[in-house]
This record gives structure tokens, sequence and C-alpha cells, in this order.
């Protein structure tokens, strides 16, 4: 079985910082480059560090990310609504983009 406890962690990392920044792209590519130099002696592959991160930089939009405003001004809802609505799914969606990274990990 391969390690995939450095891709929970870097998940983590991004979704910490996704949460107490709000930027999707700089907690993506910080989790990214904390833990890509290591990853090859852990055995792991680059990308799967970058999917990883990337996924996590999704969890919990709130109201400090931009894409929150954009998606709750696009669906029309009210900020309550969007909080119930858009932050769960996009949750929902970066917990299932883990568990996929976690699959690909078996297979590369």
């Amino acid at each position: 079985m391969r390690i995939s406890a450095p891709l929970v962690v870097v998940w983590g990392i991004a979704a910490l910082l996704h949460i107490a920044v709000g930027s999707v792209t700089l907690s993506g590519i910080t989790a990214a480059g904390l833990l890509a130099p290591i990853a090859p002696t852990l055995g792991i592959d680059p990308v799967l560090i970058a999917l990883a991160a990337g996924s996590g930089a999704l969890f919990m939009v709130h109201v400090t990310s931009n894409t929150f405003w954009l998606l709750q001004s696009l669906f029309g809802q009210t900020v309550r609504g969007a909080l119930k609505t858009v932050s769960v799914g996009v949750s929902v969606a970066s917990i299932v983009a883990l568990g996929m990274v976690m699959i690909l990990n078996i297979f590369i």
C-alpha cells in the first residue's frame, strides 16, 4: 500500500489556508510548495501533491473568498442561503476530489 498521509496533510494545509485567507490560489500554491520538494523522497508523484493542494484549496468557500461572492450573486441567493448551499456544495466537491486523488495514488 502506498503512503497517502502527505496527500491528506497537503489537503489539510490548503483547506486551513483557504479558510483563513480566502484565496484559492494562494492556499493551493502555498500548500503544494511546502510538500512538493519532499514528494520524490516519499515516493509520491508531485502531480498528486498539486491535485491534493488544489482540492484542499476549494474547501469551505465563505465570505472571505471572492468565489463565494461570485457564486452568491450568480445564483441570486442571500448571504445566508449561499453559506448553506455554496459552502457545503464546494466542500463536498473538495472531499470527493481528495478521494479521487487517493485512488490515483494507488495506480500512479
